[in-house]
């Protein structure tokens, strides 16, 4: 790798993670680094946080020797579904593929730039997680130090197989769709992520329920590395990684040589209808229609906000079924208070109906075409009311599953019932009212790829905090007041969306 790329991919690292905004002279832009920077580092801390107490939890559940199997797979697992999360587009062409082929580094790198970048990522994070890991391991049960060998193997392994499974499984994917004629973003999304992760589905499906054993179960590492590793399991793991290696480097090549060619495959738009028919519709229908075109034309922002709503509906309808099993009760002795199972679940609903939201960035979403809306005949309310309404009917389903599974799984029962389903409507009224608000305040139109918009924005991080709090609220108000406490917060919520409505209605540009 020479000097020029080194710069490059530096360069491009920096802007990845806004670091080269934290000097910037422009200080709302400066303050939406140094947000960014923060939540990378808390979010950072928090994962070491749980690796170094897991061999302890693992420990009390006697399954100490598949700490090192069970890191190594949610390793794969998180980098492999985040690769997938972020667009296999922005992967091998990129957002700025035309302007890498006129700078001083030879083609194939222009063309593995992106992918190289990815890999470093993915490297620095698996060498902290894997070897972060071995420190508390180490005092709990002292194993051999060449060991650490085998952990460096994995750490340069994982990285290769999460990347090259991904971008396989997407060009697959491509293809198909491609060669049967069909164009769809949200379906090529589902596909991709459910073939991706339909090993650990299986894995899971065909064992006694377990949160740790469908990841165990699907580990590249499937041997303990507290004891002895035996001469035949080093040639097993010796011949894996050189597999590996051979299979990337084959991946980059063909990468490489039919580069045009995927470029065409993942840029390609649907052709011009050249028969064209006048209607008139109301605004709103027509702003509707608009607004669901668009969102399903986005690959990034389809995928990166879905994983809910499906999450929401599966676990509900599971739940309703009886496919799901019970919690234990969990017994805070402190405050003499029991989180039971059908509070867990309830709070279950609530994340997944508030945690994400499409409303946060569709503003954003907008870019340049704000402008043109700027001269229309379209007010920002009939707008807010528009993007709104997408985000409702993503969790329609969900939360009518979710309905259903209250009154059978839950067993709630007449006001109970009612209040508790009309807390998470209102629940999700708030945030998708409260995500227009922020993104009005907050509106990103100068950007040139979509994961800024959908994971770096200043409106996304706001929203995410004050959603984790909301989250937080109700839950402790719920556990500590029951019923009344569902209540109250039900109704804080409904006069909020009420102010939240007349603050938008007041506004009449987008700036």
């Amino acid at each position: 790798m020479n000097k020029q790329m080194k710069t490059l991919i530096q360069v491009r690292l920096r802007n990845q993670f806004e670091w080269s905004k934290l000097s910037d002279k422009n200080m709302t832009i400066r303050t939406h680094a140094l947000l960014t920077t923060i939540g990378y580092l808390v979010a950072l801390v928090l994962v070491i946080g749980y690796i170094i107490s897991l061999p302890y939890q693992m420990n009390q559940e006697l399954q100490l020797d598949k700490v090192n199997p069970y890191v190594a797979s949610i390793l794969f697992w998180i980098s492999g579904i985040w690769t997938l999360l972020s667009g296999v587009k922005n992967i091998l062409v990129g957002f700025d593929h035309d302007q890498l082929f006129v700078l001083p580094i030879k083609k194939w790198q222009a063309k593995l730039v992106n992918i190289i970048s990815s890999y470093i990522i993915q490297l620095i994070l698996c060498s902290v997680i894997l070897f972060g890991v071995q420190i508390p391991l180490y005092f709990f049960q002292p194993f051999p130090l060449i060991h650490l060998l085998i952990v460096g193997i994995y750490v340069i392994m994982i990285p290769l197989l999460a990347i090259g499974c991904s971008i396989v499984v997407s060009i697959l994917v491509k293809l198909f769709l491609f060669f049967l004629n069909f164009r769809s973003t949200f379906i090529e999304a589902i596909l991709a992520l459910g073939i991706f992760i339909s090993p650990l589905v299986y894995a899971y499906v065909t064992v006694p329920f377990n949160s740790k054993a469908g990841i165990i179960n699907t580990s590249f590492l499937p041997i303990s590395l507290l004891e002895v590793v035996t001469e035949n399991n080093w040639l097993k793991i010796i011949l894996l990684f050189a597999t590996v290696l051979i299979a990337f480097s084959g991946l980059c090549l063909m990468i490489v040589k039919k580069y045009d060619s995927l470029a065409m495959l993942f840029g390609v738009k649907p052709a011009v209808n050249k028969h064209y028919v006048l209607k008139v519709r109301p605004i709103l229908v027509a702003l509707f229609k608009k607004e669901i075109s668009r969102y399903f034309s986005s690959f990034t922002y389809v995928v990166n906000t879905l994983i809910s709503p499906i999450a929401l509906f599966v676990i509900a309808v599971g739940l309703a079924m009886g496919l799901l099993p019970k919690f234990s009760p969990v017994v805070i002795d402190s405050l003499n208070l029991t989180m039971t199972s059908s509070f867990i679940y309830f709070i279950i609903f609530l994340v997944c109906l508030t945690l994400t939201t499409t409303t946060s960035c569709s503003f954003s979403f907008e870019r340049k075409n704000v402008w043109i809306i700027q001269s229309l005949p379209v007010s920002i309310k009939e707008l807010s009311i528009a993007k709104g309404l997408l985000n409702i009917l993503l969790f329609l389903p969900g939360l009518m599953a979710a309905s259903v599974a209250c009154w059978s799984a839950l067993g709630l029962r007449g006001f109970d019932f009612i209040i508790h389903i009309f807390f998470l409507l209102t629940s999700l009224l708030f945030i998708s009212s409260l995500g227009l608000a922020i993104n009005l305040k907050f509106p990103n139109f100068n950007w040139s790829n979509e994961m800024v918009v959908v994971k770096q924005s200043m409106a996304i991080i706001i929203t995410a905090v004050l959603s984790m709090i909301l989250i937080s609220l109700s839950a402790a108000g719920s556990l500590i007041f029951g019923t009344l406490g569902v209540t109250i917060l039900a109704i804080v919520e409904l006069l909020a969306v009420v102010l939240i409505v007349i603050k938008i209605k007041k506004v009449h540009y987008l700036q």
